[in-house]
């Protein structure tokens, strides 16, 4: 959790101060490889990380919120967060770097992500709130067309 929280690299675990530091503090203890850290320590918090979200967020209503960015790394990311029980969480984090910009994709990515709160976090979707983007847009209009009983917004922040 540390990793994640603090933005670190995997690296960390072979630094010369971080060895030096458990040598001197923690002596018993040793330092996870990068790999294990990678394969078996970060997946294993997620998923119980992800299960206290979803633990939460079962049986409230929630709101899907969606915006998209391009990293410096030149990557089109898409992020979908979820307010329910009044917190907002992480769905997923998505890279759109390889698909078309269009509606219809969005559309699919968000009629994905309601189907994944709704069958498997147990949550009644009734709101959406994306970005003011051509694509939002037209994905929202299509979105409130096809589900008349969600609420579809626009993100006053990006007006």
């Amino acid at each position: 959790r540390l990793t994640a929280s603090a933005g670190l690299p995997f690296t960390w675990v072979d630094n010369p101060e971080w060895l030096a530091f458990l040598a001197e503090f923690v002596p018993a203890a040793k330092s996870p490889s990068q790999k294990t850290l990678a394969h078996r320590l970060i997946p294993k918090a997620v998923e119980e990380l992800r299960a206290d979200v979803k633990a939460v967020s079962c049986g409230h209503e929630a709101t899907v919120q969606a915006d998209g960015w391009t990293g410096v790394n030149n990557r089109h990311l898409i992020a979908f967060m979820v307010t329910a029980n009044h917190k907002v969480h992480t769905v997923r984090v998505h890279d759109a770097s390889n698909e078309w910009k269009t509606a219809d994709n969005l559309l699919t990515h968000l009629e994905n992500v309601i189907k994944e709160l709704e069958d498997e976090w147990g949550t009644t979707v009734v709101a959406i709130v994306t970005d003011t983007s051509g694509e939002s847009c037209a994905a929202r209009r299509m979105l409130g067309e096809k589900y008349p009983w969600l609420i579809v917004l626009d993100c006053h922040a990006h007006q």
